[in-house]
């Protein structure tokens, strides 16, 4: 069974609560949350692959304003599970990890 390496959160138990773990576990369970995406009908503006030095460097400025766009085209939609997705997104662009492992909330919100 595969688990979140930081909260130790597993996908089964994502599936069930509806609820994430931690930040951390939209990186490791990014291709089971692209499937779903996919299975869903959302589909996020392709931003091309980094490699892994340069993944912390991606401007999640430009990220954060295409999701809250979508966000709120879903809610005029009233397509409210695709909403509740991007919201959820949004709220782990507006966390960065830190050095140490911590987190900390963007100031830039």
């Amino acid at each position: 069974m595969k688990v979140c390496s930081v909260c130790g959160t597993s996908l089964e138990e994502i599936i069930n609560t509806q609820k994430i773990g931690c930040p951390e576990c939209y990186y490791n369970f990014e291709e089971e949350f692209k499937e779903s995406l996919k299975k869903n009908d959302i589909e996020l503006p392709y931003k091309g692959s980094l490699p892994k030095h340069l993944k912390g460097y991606k401007s999640t400025l430009v990220n954060r304003i295409e999701v809250q766009l979508k966000l709120d085209e879903a809610v005029a939609n009233e397509e409210y599970e695709k909403a509740a997705l991007y919201r959820d997104y949004l709220r782990v662009l507006n966390h960065q990890k830190v050095s140490n492992g911590e987190e900390k909330e963007d100031a830039a919100k």
